[in-house]
């Protein structure tokens, strides 16, 4: 592995940034998280001592411009998420996911960075037309979330075109982990079932999604960064051996729970409450990982059943946004 010297993490205060943080410092590089100052708050003490705090928003030039001063490499994470979310803040999503992405660009030209980690996202690939994705298939987002992360992905390439800088598009396939929060699924269900209370599924519950464990995408993402092979490649990051219906992911969060036989899923065909509406439920997502595999040697490895157990242990999911954007998915 070659060795950086300065690494920013842009929202290194969320799900995954706090683990590509803690995973960068344990390999012995100088870490600069980048976050709002209240995410940064709620979770300081997962924040490791090694990890250098910068607080800001990626539409603050000045805040982000300090932050990214002498680094080679920016791991850029930030966005708002949240299908719900960004239907309902359309143009504050646009904001944060396009304009800011183009601010880390822009800042990182000025910077002489070497190379730009963008996060995307399977929301790009909308309702597949094949089953599993590969990084070929058509990407048709269903979402303004979707739109913006297709937008910052033609961002960097478009950068990277007329300036001296290198990048990589990771797409992550369904995130989850201790401190995400329980807008998502697996968050919801665990929540719910932590409190006696039923998972909600919108639907019959045979949508099909397959998960990946917050260490697995932070290690992928790290080696993305570190990696000259991923060079304006952009590439799927997903647990895609393992697909699994809403129904079973429901009944195995029960069992793993503890609630095997007291609490059963309960079924909302009308779709209230659901962050989708009918029409924007996306049926049948997964992704075929060859690519990370043959360029990276990376795999998931941590198993859905023990992930799962994982966040219980952790007792760690932050009920609501307030007003930050984190990122993702």
């Amino acid at each position: 592995m070659t060795f950086v010297k300065r690494i920013l993490v842009t929202g290194g205060a969320g799900l995954i940034g706090i683990e590509v943080c803690r995973q960068l410092a344990e390999q012995g590089h100088e870490v600069r998280l980048f976050d709002l100052g209240e995410q940064i708050l709620r979770v300081k003490h997962a924040i490791g001592p090694d990890i250098k705090m910068f607080f800001g928003s990626i539409l603050d030039l000045s805040s982000l411009r300090t932050a990214m001063s002498d680094c080679e490499i920016v791991i850029h994470l930030a966005a708002l998420l949240g299908v719900k979310r960004s239907e309902n803040e359309r143009l504050h999503c646009i904001d944060i996911n396009i304009i800011g992405t183009k601010n880390v660009l822009d800042i990182a030209v000025q910077q002489r960075i070497k190379k730009i980690v963008f996060a995307s996202s399977s929301e790009v690939y909308g309702e597949p037309l094949e089953i599993p994705l590969t990084e070929q298939s058509l990407t048709q987002g269903k979402t303004v979330y979707a739109v913006t992360k297709l937008a910052g992905e033609e961002l960097c390439r478009a950068y990277a075109q007329i300036f001296p800088i290198n990048y990589t598009i990771l797409r992550y396939f369904n995130c989850y982990g201790p401190y995400q929060v329980a807008q998502f699924v697996i968050m919801k269900f665990i929540r719910n079932v932590m409190n006696d209370k039923p998972p909600i599924i919108f639907g019959d519950g045979e949508q099909i999604r397959s998960y990946t464990y917050v260490s697995d995408t932070a290690k992928a993402t790290i080696m993305a960064a570190l990696s000259p092979q991923t060079n304006g490649e952009h590439i799927n990051i997903g647990n895609g051996d393992f697909p699994i219906s809403l129904r079973n992911l429901a009944q195995m969060v029960i069992r793993i729970g503890g609630k095997e036989g007291l609490l059963l899923p309960e079924y909302r065909m009308d779709f209230n409450d659901s962050d989708r509406n009918k029409e924007r439920e996306i049926y049948k997502r997964y992704c075929q990982a060859e690519k990370a595999k043959r360029l990276l040697g990376w795999r998931a490895e941590i198993p859905l059943e023990e992930g799962i157990k994982r966040v219980f242990e952790s007792g760690v999911i932050f009920d609501r946004w307030e007003n930050l954007y984190d990122e993702g998915p």
